[in-house]
């Protein structure tokens, strides 16, 4: 009996001890995304031929606060909501294709990735493009010029 009382008065300390609540300390990051073989239009909508491939090259990550790091470990994609598939390997780039029986239109290509900021809280950031397949190259914006790989910065924002 006298063991499990010197237990308990063990425990006495457990309870005393406080926890820091950083949830709401978020990071204060941005996206760099990069693309190939799509034009981004002005409207920040990309633009994909109906029937070929487009790729996103990269997917980092920038600290907004200066001298600080951060960091994502993978990035899973999804096309109208539906997963495509996960990259773990840094950049953590994906090849998308487009078949000849995808719908022409506006699509959504999400991007979620776990992120890690020093001092921060965990997060996992969403990123969302509107993807436009049309029917042929004529149909491209003519925004892009001879660039094959764009880039986007994007800025997360937390919706409730």
């Amino acid at each position: 009996m006298k063991k499990f009382f010197y237990l308990l008065l063990l425990l006495i300390p457990l309870g005393l001890t406080s926890c820091h609540d950083d949830d709401d300390d978020l990071p204060n990051v941005d996206f760099d995304v990069t693309f190939q073989d799509a034009v981004i239009g002005e409207d920040d909508v990309i633009y994909v031929v109906q029937g070929e491939s487009f790729s996103i090259e990269s997917v980092k990550v920038i600290n907004r606060e200066a001298g600080k790091s951060a960091i994502i470990t993978s990035a899973t994609y999804f096309w109208d909501a539906f997963p495509l598939g996960t990259s773990v390997v840094e950049p953590y780039g994906f090849e998308i294709e487009t078949s000849t029986t995808t719908p022409l239109g506006n699509h959504s290509l999400q991007i979620s990735c776990p992120v890690y900021a020093v001092d921060k809280s965990m997060a996992t950031a969403l990123i969302s493009f509107t993807v436009c397949v049309v029917a042929d190259e004529n149909e491209l914006p003519d925004t892009a010029g001879d660039e094959v790989i764009q880039h986007r910065i994007v800025t997360p924002s937390i919706n409730d």
